[in-house]
């Protein structure tokens, strides 16, 4: 079977790899999408991962063999990579907090014991059982495959409580970005801007919905002034980790607003930590996803209510290509729609 191998910093390769080995507990998965994403490339360019499964973590395909004591009748059912409700054992758990669930955790990164030694960027994968969401009718399949990346920024969502009326500034506008920026305004946001160093990540911005779009700098300073009546943005995401942005993001949110790094740990400085407390922001950062935020996405979908379609490319790459595809990313920077994977 064919899957492409993160081997070193800087080289992915194609390579036969034995079939997954079904085990009880466990389901094979035949890929039909896979999506590249930012974490995928940032994997390529220092070589390293949290673990093997994590290099191709967005999917979606069909089960095609169960493990002992599951139902044959799941066999050809469509399905995306999700994760559990939390196990209720762990100490997280018991100290109830299951949005900390070390089980639900380890399954994001494809850490748990019934993982493959490798992510999605193959022909087959297996996974736990508990980990499979079954597709709902009428969801195109290249849509699916952004469920993923949907369920983080549906999650950043939940954790701003963002609302009617609500000042929203996005900083990078790449897949989740993008995602942010749409469920934002879905979520009841009067006004949403966002701040991406590239031309044609601006433009898809817009076209999903945003009502601005800048490169970074002061041209948004205007905006808010003129938008927020001198106030500054109720909320920020900082969906782009890159240095600095946080920095940013604070002297761009209103005093008394609130900050959302999504999914990206920043460094706090002194100078960092005299803004915060200057202006009284609140900063929450915002991990992975439940299993409550994959059906809420995918509700949205069937619903026809979240639009993915003009956020991936229409073409789609081989697994052959991914190598190349990646490598180029990671040297030239990342296109402005998702590229997706059919093995």
């Amino acid at each position: 079977m064919r899957a492409v191998l993160l081997q070193g910093k800087m080289d992915a390769q194609l390579v036969e790899v034995p079939e997954p080995e079904l085990v009880a507990g466990s389901v094979i998965v035949e890929i039909d999408r896979s999506g590249i994403g930012g974490s995928d490339v940032e994997a390529f360019v220092s070589g390293d991962l949290p673990a093997p499964a994590w290099f191709g973590h967005e999917w979606v395909g069909r089960i095609v063999e169960v493990g002992a004591g599951l139902p044959d009748r799941f066999v050809g059912e469509p399905v995306i990579g999700a994760v559990p409700a939390p196990c209720g054992e762990c100490r997280p758990c018991q100290a109830g907090l299951g949005s900390h669930c070390i089980v639900v955790l380890e399954m994001i990164v494809g850490a748990d014991p019934l993982a493959s030694a490798h992510g999605a960027f193959a022909e087959r994968i297996r996974v736990d059982a508990r980990r499979v969401q079954r597709l709902p009718e009428g969801i195109d399949i290249n849509d699916a495959a952004l469920s993923e990346p949907a369920a983080v920024a549906i999650h950043a969502i939940e954790r701003s409580g963002v609302g009617i009326g609500d000042l929203v500034v996005v900083v990078g506008a790449g897949t989740i970005g993008l995602l942010v920026a749409e469920l934002a305004r879905i979520a009841g946001a009067a006004r949403v801007a966002a701040i991406d160093p590239e031309a044609a990540r601006r433009e898809l911005v817009c076209d999903l919905g945003a009502d601005a779009a800048f490169a970074p700098g002061d041209e948004i300073s205007g905006w808010l002034e003129r938008t927020g009546h001198g106030l500054g943005a109720d909320i920020v995401f900082d969906c782009s980790g890159s240095e600095g942005a946080l920095a940013a993001a604070i002297t761009q949110v209103r005093r008394g607003g609130s900050v959302i790094a999504v999914g990206v740990p920043s460094r706090t400085r002194d100078s960092l930590t005299s803004k915060l407390v200057e202006r009284e922001v609140t900063i929450r950062a915002s991990l992975g996803y439940s299993i409550a935020d994959v059906r809420r996405v995918l509700t949205l979908m069937a619903e026809d209510r979240l639009h993915v379609s003009r956020i991936y490319q229409d073409d789609l790459i081989g697994l052959s290509e991914v190598p190349a595809v990646i490598g180029h990313m990671a040297q030239h920077g990342r296109a402005a729609g998702k590229l997706l994977v059919a093995p």
